[in-house]
């Protein structure tokens, strides 16, 4: 079965989101996106870097004995995985009026 061009470049986004997702690594410094769907995936990647990050953070609190530091970080930290859920779904409607 042959891959279509566009199936092939959905592949390769989907692919490129979970790479950078993962290495938790963003811009530091503000650049326009060329397209929505562009922006709507580096704040994908903030979000999952935030949470990330946000829950380190709260383990540190605990291992230092502040259960109540430690629980506002996973709170917070669960309000941004909710966020790159929100940019998530957008980017799908987005992807779908491009078919």
């Amino acid at each position: 079965m042959e891959l279509s061009r566009e199936e092939i470049d959905e592949i390769a986004q989907a692919s490129a989101q979970r790479v950078l997702e993962g290495i938790h690594r963003y811009a530091v410094d503000y650049k326009e996106p060329q397209t929505i769907g562009e922006g709507l995936r580096e704040s994908m990647v903030e979000e999952k870097t935030a949470a990330d990050w946000y829950r380190r953070r709260g383990m540190d609190a605990r291992l230092k004995g502040d259960t109540e530091t430690a629980d506002l970080y996973e709170h917070v930290a669960k309000e941004e995985d909710h966020h790159h859920q929100e940019f998530k779904e957008r980017v799908d409607v987005l992807m779908k009026g491009e078919e």
